[in-house]
């Protein structure tokens, strides 16, 4: 069926193009969270047009909007839930978030309007991640033409925020139950003949440095805050080298991926004047937990580490602020691997790789909440969260035939 399924979406390259295009030009930028609305009543149309029935949700609860940054919490979140209920004994869930990170500076063009330059798609969310979106749509309307029903119930769940953890989208849909799902399809990962079985958590630290301040020619009078900030800085860059000699079991693209991290100073600043000693300074930490490790354990070594230093000092105080999310695994012999690593393998010829995304995808809140076997596969791309990102039409057509194929297959 996979030749079937990708001579017909070969008629339907205009619509892919077309639609991406449409929701390319909507900049969903996830912070603070623009256009929410206008993207999820586009795929509420495109939804219906293949069949689907609808069901948009409002994130209104307190708790849920609080884990937002402040200067978010004005934007309002949506979530699109999409169904075709075909009487099979399952149910397959597709998950796809629809924000994106703001365009950066470099783009060659406007990075909000999509640019086909010969099979290359260009745009900022062609590849992360509305190009797999659309490939989940143009899978039900391939089958919807070719008269095949599903093998299993299908759902959809368009959500926003994945670009900062996720609460207000697939964090939401599970911890309400809004799926009924039997196994979850994660759009974000993957690409090409490769699974993204495993991904790495996240501990986010912001510590605030306070001193005291005092005239620069009198600085002894003072305490420097951002001296103090640096003295933290060295000790946890030598924490840094430790942590990072611990290496995951699962195989990745990328060396450091595969690696516990720490990096320090994403963001950092303090002080008023450059006549004044500065009497607080902020700086962050990434800390990127591997599967093998405990989650509050990485957190509290750093949290630990940093009050030693602070005590034994004795001159300053910190503030430490701090947010987590968790990581995320599935087994590779797991049946929902197998099914689909056997369609991958039929379509490109050889077994696909089974990898842990050095990122962070929201496999872990169907995963870890609803408790559902979880695969992150998707549409291939290049330069995700950079200049000129883009997939290719050629990918999405191949990732469509495998949704499709997927959709017409249960386990």
């Amino acid at each position: 069926m996979l030749n079937t399924f990708k001579k017909e979406i070969l008629k339907e390259k205009k619509y892919i193009i077309s639609t991406l295009g449409k929701l390319v030009a909507i900049p969903t930028i996830s912070n603070p969270g623009l256009n929410y609305k206008k993207c999820v009543d586009l795929l509420e149309k495109e939804c219906k047009k293949a069949g689907l029935k609808t069901k948009l949700v409002k994130v209104t609860e307190k708790k849920f909007i609080a884990e937002l940054p402040e200067e978010n919490r004005k934007y309002p979140r949506y979530i699109l839930l999409a169904f075709l209920d075909t009487g099979a004994k399952k149910t397959l869930h597709f998950n796809g978030h629809y924000d994106v990170v703001p365009a950066s500076s470099g783009f060659t063009g406007d990075p909000f309007k999509l640019r086909v330059i010969g099979d290359k798609l260009m745009g900022r969310g062609a590849a992360d991640m509305k190009h797999s979106i659309v490939a989940m749509l143009t899978a039900v309307r391939v089958l919807k033409k070719l008269n095949i029903k599903p093998g299993w119930n299908l759902e959809f769940s368009f959500v926003p925020d994945e670009e900062i953890g996720g609460e207000c989208g697939s964090g939401y849909v599970c911890a309400k139950k809004l799926s009924k799902a039997d196994a979850v399809i994660e759009g974000d990962g993957g690409g090409g003949n490769q699974l993204t079985v495993a991904h790495r958590g996240i501990v986010n630290f912001e510590v605030t440095v306070f001193g005291k301040p005092a005239h620069a020619s009198a600085h002894n009078e003072g305490v420097n805050a951002f001296l103090k900030a640096v003295k933290l800085v060295s000790v946890l860059e030598y924490l840094r080298k430790k942590i990072e000699k611990r290496r995951s079991k699962y195989c990745v693209t990328k060396p450091l991926s595969a690696r516990a991290t720490l990096m320090l100073g994403g963001v950092a600043g303090g002080g008023t004047k450059s006549n004044a000693v500065p009497d607080k300074f902020t700086f962050t930490i990434d800390r990127r937990v591997i599967p093998e490790e405990n989650m509050q354990k990485a957190k509290e070594e750093i949290l630990a580490l940093i009050n030693k230093t602070v005590k034994k000092d004795g001159t300053f105080k910190v503030k430490i602020v701090s947010k987590s999310m968790t990581h995320s695994s599935i087994a590779e012999d797991a049946p929902l691997c197998r099914h689909l690593g056997a369609i991958l393998k039929k379509h490109y010829g050889r077994e696909p790789a089974m990898l842990m995304t050095g990122g962070r995808v929201d496999s872990s809140y169907f995963l870890k909440i609803l408790k559902v076997p979880t695969v992150a596969f998707g549409v291939d791309g290049k330069n995700y969260h950079a200049d000129d990102e883009f997939t290719t039409a050629g990918d999405i057509i191949s990732t469509t035939a495998i949704y499709a194929e997927l959709m017409r297959t249960a386990y």
